[in-house]
């Protein structure tokens, strides 16, 4: 997967996490950090969805 590049800093127990939160996937921090984000975009999509009043019929 191509992306651009993104520097990022974390506190040290966060990284710590992240570290062993990506090791218990089998991915790569950047990956778990990744699939983290794709999550949190589907769960706040569908929240929205939820929320939004259904079209008149």
């Amino acid at each position: 997967m191509q992306g651009i590049k993104f520097q990022l800093r974390l506190p040290e127990d966060v990284r710590a996490w992240l570290e062993a939160d990506a090791e218990r996937n089998d991915r790569s921090m950047n990956g778990q950090v990744v699939a983290i984000l794709r999550e949190r975009m589907k769960r706040q999509t569908e929240e929205a969805a939820e929320r939004k009043p259904a079209a008149a019929n």
